[in-house]
């Protein structure tokens, strides 16, 4: 699951600098643990977002709505999920409440499931930040094969 920012999909324009309650969370539904596993699998895990994200321009607030709430009333309990948290266009590091731009930006809330977050670069360099919470056999094993060139 991710959110996406639909401010520009409403009947009312809302404007660029509204941070609030035009963010949705969407889902990819019904694959199984076996297209994302194996060698292949981070390939396909990144072809299927990236197709969700694609879609998503094309569908108004309430399809959205309708899909998500039919794809969550299909998962099974005991379901793994994945969220991802944030995003690299929120611009987090160019924010500045009058103490100065920030050092480090971290999303806190991953820490209590199976997430990762996203963030720009404190740099402004165009890359990404991100953050990942696993249990430490999880993240033995992630580091491992992020070494070892996934």
């Amino acid at each position: 699951m991710y959110a996406a920012d639909f401010r520009n999909r409403l009947g009312s324009p809302v404007p660029e600098s509204y941070f609030g309650s035009c963010v949705l969370s969407v889902g990819c539904f019904g694959h199984k643990a076996g297209v994302v596993s194996g060698e292949d699998g981070f390939v396909n895990a990144v072809e299927i977002i990236s197709d969700s994200v694609g879609g998503v321009g094309t569908l108004d607030v309430e399809a959205l709505c309708e899909l998500y709430i039919d794809g969550t009333m299909r998962v099974e309990p005991g379901t793994q999920t994945v969220s991802i948290v944030g995003s690299n266009r929120f611009g987090l590091y160019q924010s500045d409440f009058g103490w100065g731009k920030p050092v480090s930006c971290e999303t806190v809330s991953i820490d209590r499931n199976e997430a990762f977050s996203m963030s720009e670069r404190r740099d402004e360099s165009g890359g990404v930040e991100i953050g990942l919470c696993l249990k430490k056999g999880e993240m033995d094993l992630f580091i491992d094969l992020f070494q070892n060139g996934l």
